[in-house]
């Protein structure tokens, strides 16, 4: 392994399970492929797994009640002042960003959801930002888990550069598109950064991910990968 590189531990490329989840409130549910290179198992699965798990999943609840309460403040705010025409832009956007969840929730890998569901829960120095346009499964990559593992290294890669910077807001955008048979991610980042340091980080990564594309600008890298889907 690459000197530098923050990756998970790689256990083979085997396991998936089929399993049934709740998609709405009606009770309807969609059979999701899960793939774990680890073992098989479900995203609840892997946040129950380990030695703080009780601890991540108090973090991930209080994140969700919290804000949830604050959008329901909000939104009686606006009933309370007669303010109804920001009614609808606040739904929009609450509708959105349960969209955004639903998408994480099945991108398939359950050690990548939990710790982009569980991000901003940890993390308070790097808001994350996810834009998923459609449904994206990940086991249907070639490579699942290491567009997985590359993901969540570049994860560690800006939570750092975020960590120097908590004088400012520093906000990361996750956008993953598939363009035919490839699967674009592509992390822009906004706020400080050590130049030096995050381009040695791009490096290590690139002995890795070949398809790694860069971009730097005073207060923004922009980090772009591909991946194949299978035929």
């Amino acid at each position: 392994m690459p000197h530098g590189v923050l990756y998970w531990e790689d256990k083979g490329r085997t396991g998936t399970e089929r399993v049934s989840v709740t998609s709405n409130a009606q009770g309807r549910t969609n059979d999701v492929q899960f793939y774990d290179a680890a073992k098989p198992g479900t995203a609840l699965g892997a946040l129950l797994d380990g030695p703080d798990s009780d601890i991540r999943l108090l973090r991930l609840f209080n994140h969700y009640r919290h804000d949830w309460m604050n959008d329901i403040q909000i939104l009686m705010g606006y009933v309370q002042l007669k303010k109804y025409d920001k009614l609808l832009p606040l739904m929009e956007k609450i509708k959105e960003k349960v969209k955004q969840e639903s998408y994480v929730s099945k991108l398939g890998i359950p050690s990548l959801i939990v710790q982009l569901l569980t991000f901003q829960a940890e993390v308070k120095e790097l808001r994350l930002e996810m834009a998923l346009e459609q449904e994206i499964h990940l086991q249907e990559l070639v490579q699942p888990q290491e567009a997985a593992d590359a993901i969540m290294a570049l994860l560690a890669c800006f939570r750092e550069e975020a960590g120097d910077s908590r004088d400012e807001e520093n906000v990361l955008e996750l956008r993953l598109a598939r363009m035919n048979d490839r699967l674009k991610m592509t992390a822009r980042y906004e706020g400080k950064y050590a130049a030096q340091r995050l381009q040695h980080k791009e490096r290590s990564l690139k002995e890795i991910h070949e398809s790694l594309e860069t971009y730097y600008g005073e207060h923004t890298a922009v980090w772009t990968l591909w991946w194949s889907y299978r035929h």
